[in-house]
């Protein structure tokens, strides 16, 4: 029953092993002796508890406090192995979880040493079932691990409040997991056959934006809000159960939604030339007529009270202004900000959405860039390192994928993912890691306006 991989963890603890509050040591016990059962249960109750950890057997320690092994080794090692603690766990704790047992070598004495591992994944606290006769063991205890160390029951708020945190945390990665299952598959962002909610999402694009082009069209050429070089667009779609809300419910719901960023999704302005106006049965928006107008802050956007949303914005690289010391516009694409913009629109979107449609809806998505062919990828502040080389010679890339109300919310770097890495595949088949999403949108998230 040796695990090598383990062992070779432990060679060094095993020669000189010191408690900790994720490591515990108990001498030999009798097994078949109920207080010696139920200082082992105490041990595993805390540790699981605790959020995981190990339980050595076979030390005790000598006059000076030292951690020595105990000389008093057992014939068999059977009492100890996975299936006896568990049969304790069984009767002992409240609801039952497993432990395994692996049998460590001791790299100079070649004797073996139970090690009994505790994954900590409990998704409830868990107590004592029932206590052993003399007490070593306590009916209806929560064990948690203390400074000491010692296996106790919590004594202050701090430390119930840490153990349920644990446990909460332990059952939202089970969520997490479940939720990662129903991320579209290669196959789905690729399009396939569209499905007629699809078509009806990419109608309202269509038509969004033949609508702001002849807006953008009407600007003269000077003006610095006109797009010429490219834009990125956003748009979703959502299917469930309508609560019918209504325009002036949804435009208020937008007003006071969460803001991440100094320029949000969905902006909205008070200016006359620029605040939200019904259109054609759809709340719109055109903000290029600002006091400081530029193709970064020139936003068009639409919200049908149907479940249809519509964004459209130039690049903050094409501004007038050339990026000090990288290039002038229509040459750059800022690596980051397909993340920041793409995130805070889905957040946005889901936000409204619950007060339009009934808990349980459906994210239909569709992303477009356009004006890339010639652009290279750079960060502008520097924070992240950006190495050279990195073109795209596409001059317009679009994805689309389907999402759970759910998956969007508690798994948005990996929705962020879905719907941009196709794009980041174009520049030269960049990559960005996982982290990359993560802390991107971690940082945008900590901002709220």
């Amino acid at each position: 029953m040796l695990n090598r991989d383990i062992n070779s963890r432990f060679e060094d603890w095993l020669v000189s092993p010191s408690e900790s509050l994720d490591f515990e040591v108990k001498r030999w016990l009798d097994m078949k002796d109920l207080e010696s059962q139920g200082l082992v249960a105490k041990a595993l109750i805390a540790l699981e508890n605790h959020g995981g950890g190990f339980l050595l057997i076979g030390y005790l320690e000598d006059a000076s406090k030292k951690l020595v092994p105990d000389p008093t080794r057992p014939a068999s090692m059977e009492p100890y192995l996975t299936d006896a603690m568990n049969a304790i766990l069984k009767r002992r704790a409240e609801p039952s979880f497993h432990v395994e047992t692996t049998l460590q070598i001791h790299p100079v004495t070649k004797e073996e040493y139970p090690l009994i591992r505790v994954t900590g994944r409990s998704k409830v606290p868990i107590r004592s079932d029932s206590g052993t006769p003399d007490g070593s063991l306590k009916p209806h205890i929560y064990y948690v691990r203390a400074p000491g160390p010692e296996s106790r029951g919590p004594q202050s708020s701090a430390e119930w409040d840490a153990l349920l945190k644990r446990s909460v945390q332990n059952q939202r990665e089970e969520i997490v997991a479940m939720l990662r299952t129903l991320l579209p598959s290669a196959t789905d962002l690729l399009g396939g056959k569209q499905t007629d909610e699809q078509e009806v999402l990419h109608a309202f694009v269509e038509a969004s934006t033949v609508r702001w082009e002849g807006l953008n069209a009407g600007l003269p050429a000077e003006n610095p809000a006109k797009i010429t070089r490219g834009h990125f667009s956003f748009a979703a779609r959502i299917v469930g159960n309508s609560k019918n809300a209504t325009a002036k419910e949804i435009i208020e719901a937008n007003q006071s939604a969460r803001r991440y960023t100094g320029w949000s999704a969905l902006v909205v302005l008070n200016q006359e030339t620029a605040k939200p106006k019904l259109v054609d049965g759809c709340i719109e928006a055109w903000l290029a007529h600002i006091s400081f107008p530029d193709v970064g802050h020139a936003d068009f956007w639409r919200i049908d009270p149907k479940g249809n949303f519509f964004l459209l914005r130039g690049y903050q690289e094409d501004s007038h202004d050339p990026v000090k010391g990288f290039g002038k516009p229509g040459e750059l694409f800022e690596a980051t900000l397909p993340v920041w913009r793409l995130g805070e629109f889905l957040l946005r979107v889901v936000d409204l959405a619950d007060v339009m449609f009934e808990a349980g809806y459906e994210v239909l998505v569709e992303c477009t860039w356009t004006g890339l062919a010639g652009r290279s990828l750079f960060v502008h502040n520097m924070r992240r390192f950006m190495p050279g080389g990195h073109v795209t010679t596409a001059q317009t890339v679009t994805t689309r994928a389907k999402f759970s109300q759910q998956v969007v919310r508690e798994l948005l770097p990996d929705t962020v993912k879905a719907m941009t890495h196709p794009l980041y595949e174009h520049f030269d088949f960049f990559t960005p890691s996982d982290s990359f999403y993560s802390e991107e949108l971690a940082e945008m998230t900590k901002n709220r306006f």
